[in-house]
């Protein structure tokens, strides 16, 4: 058996300067969905995005977002929603959409100097001279064209555009072309007809879908707070490929956020034809996909709405709605495939957690890492003389549905400076069992037997820093962006026993360091704010803590004393090695570090 690093749990400071502010933000996990595959909205005989696409795929059981409350917070808790079409079709609200067969005449797109040439798909687009266009001929507003080849399943959309001698070409800031049969997206940074890189037709709300007594897909809507900045790069959340704004405030939503009526809102009360759409917001939820009014989602004008319908729309107020964890859904970062039924493995955790309700016994917590259907749990803790404590299971095996079980062993090895190091020294004892049991991606139970005691405990995921990592499974190293994994000694396995978990959240590293004191003694020290200095290079301060033993009940975290006992830098020299140097009491020492692998499929986080 190979053991090594894992976890700390951090929302005490550990001895970080008292000025500095708490960060809270949420480590991403893939989740297996647990829904049925849904047919997919058509039109015109053609498939609006395969079954299995992100905007077809219900959300209802995903996760909550970790910056739910403050992205609804900043959109607007009292604000109500704003169903963005009417029955009036002189008024040209809404935005229309045109079918034509494969003989419409193609024509030329053309650009002015300050479009979106170069992150558009350039014509000829079969669009004919009378297409419909958003606000009407004479608009001043985005002016969107949607064109539907349904000879072909192709969908044309256009931004800013304006029939150029009768409709024979169209000057336009923007273009997009998506094929409805594939889950293929955008090249990633480009914007579309909408700011957020998404097709906009698969988000509108029809007049026929209502009729038929379903909406089988998520509704796009806009907010006027966006954010769209991370570390000068683009943010947005997948499948978005694009950014809306430069605001580097992450109390706002960004791109691609989605959000889902609560389940607990009461609908019953509501006309029957109200009541699909609400169906439709708590199954597959709001994607914000372009900048405009707070809570304003869209739809196309068709006379036949009811005033009725419209008027109680404009009674859901935004508090009402909650986001979720889309990252669970994702297959590849560079489809919009999304995963469903038949092709999910269940619940797949990997990050910090802690006791819950989060920050209610500061001090100590557990790292969880999964790859294929092993979970490597390393809990740090304290011994019952107050002492660093660290126990492992290392070969954590599913035996239910989100049920993990395996042994808990301590090890004894040499001394952290020893040089060179023998794993021959290192000796394993088991000291008991642990079982994780997870409810959803978010939240769990950790319940364990060390020497005879047995405790049980309600843990949830960590959060220390933004912009979050999505993390999904089946991925190779290669496609990383992300250092968050477990890493040890390079050359893989010359110094078993030892290592050290790595968790980046934005610019911050937390790392824990599981080693040995100089009689031996299993002791973790942790770098807990590792600010980033330069490109991947990340440093900051260690600390040893001491607290109250492991089945102390009730624990106290007033008990937990945090002493700095040097510091810690983080080299990376590309996605899968690195150099991890350190002073520990004036000892001074630099190691090569590489990425852990003890089964397969990894986790791999961007």
């Amino acid at each position: 058996m190979t053991l090594v690093l894992v976890l700390a749990a951090k929302p005490v400071k550990w001895g970080m300067d008292p000025s500095r502010s708490l960060r809270y933000a949420a480590i991403l996990v893939y989740l297996g969905l647990m829904t049925v595959a849904q047919a997919a909205p058509t039109i015109g005989g053609c498939p609006v995005f395969p079954a299995n696409n992100y905007w077809n795929t219900p959300v209802d059981t995903l996760p909550v977002h970790p910056s739910s409350a403050t992205w609804v917070n900043s959109i607007g808790a009292f604000t109500n929603l704003h169903p963005d079409w009417g029955n009036v079709l002189a008024d040209n609200y809404g935005i229309p959409y045109a079918t034509v067969t494969g003989s419409q005449a193609a024509v030329p797109i053309t650009f002015p100097p300050d479009g979106y040439a170069d992150e558009s798909d350039p014509g000829p687009f079969p669009i004919p001279p009378n297409a419909p266009i958003e606000g009407g001929s004479s608009s001043d507003g985005d002016r969107h064209v949607l064109v539907v080849d349904t000879t072909k399943c192709l969908l044309y959309e256009l931004y800013y555009a304006f029939p150029v001698s009768g409709g024979t070409s169209w000057s336009v800031y923007a273009s997009a072309k998506f094929d409805l049969r594939s889950n293929a997206l955008r090249p990633d940074t480009w914007t579309s007809a909408d700011a957020a890189g998404f097709a906009i037709f698969p988000g509108l709300v029809r007049w026929d879908e209502v009729a038929a007594g379903e909406i089988d897909h998520a509704i796009r809507f806009t907010a006027s707070r966006i954010w769209g900045s991370s570390g000068g790069r683009q943010y947005y959340l997948w499948p978005a490929r694009h950014a809306s704004g430069s605001s580097t405030d992450s109390t706002r939503p960004p791109m691609g956020a989605r959000f889902r009526l609560k389940s607990s809102f009461d609908i019953s009360h509501f006309d029957p034809r109200t009541q699909v759409i609400l169906r439709a917001f708590k199954k597959y939820g709001l994607v914000l996909a372009d900048g405009g009014s707070n809570w304003y989602f869209q739809g196309v004008s068709d006379e036949r709405w009811p005033d009725a319908v419209l008027d109680e729309l404009k009674s859901v107020g935004g508090g009402n709605f909650e986001a979720v964890d889309t990252s669970v859904m994702q297959v590849d970062p560079n489809t919009a495939e999304a995963k469903q039924t038949g092709n999910a493995s269940g619940i797949n955790v990997q990050g910090l957690w802690w006791r819950s309700p989060a920050g209610s016994e500061n001090g100590w917590g557990v790292n969880l890492t999964q790859q294929g259907d092993i979970l490597f749990a390393t809990w740090f803790t304290y011994d019952t003389d107050g002492s660093g404590l660290w126990l492992v299971m290392s070969d954590g095996v599913k035996t239910a549905d989100a049920t993990y079980t395996g042994a808990l062993y301590r090890t004894t090895g040499p001394a952290f400076n020893a040089s060179p190091w023998d794993p021959a020294q290192v000796f394993v004892t088991a000291v008991g069992s642990a079982t994780f049991t997870f409810s959803d991606s978010n939240n769990g139970t950790f319940t364990y037997t060390v020497d005879g005691a047995t405790q049980s405990k309600p843990i949830t995921r960590q959060v220390f820093s933004a912009p979050l990592p999505t993390c999904v499974e089946g991925l190779t190293y290669a496609a990383a962006s992300n250092y968050s994994d477990l890493w040890w000694r390079s050359p893989a396995g010359s110094e078993n026993g030892w290592g050290v978990n790595v968790t980046q959240q934005g610019d911050i590293l937390f790392a824990t360091w599981f080693t040995y004191d100089a009689v031996g003694k299993g002791m973790w020290l942790v770098m807990s704010d590792g600010e980033k200095t330069g490109p991947g290079v990340y440093a900051g301060a260690l600390y040893r803590t001491t607290g109250p033993a492991f089945n102390a009940n009730p624990w106290n975290p007033l008990q937990v004393r945090i002493d700095p006992v040097g510091t810690a830098t983080f080299t990376f020299s590309d996605i899968a090695n690195g150099t991890f140097a350190y002073t520990v009491d004036g000892i001074s020492q630099s190691k090569a570090i590489t990425r852990q692998v003890y089964a397969v499929p990894g986790t791999v986080c961007n």
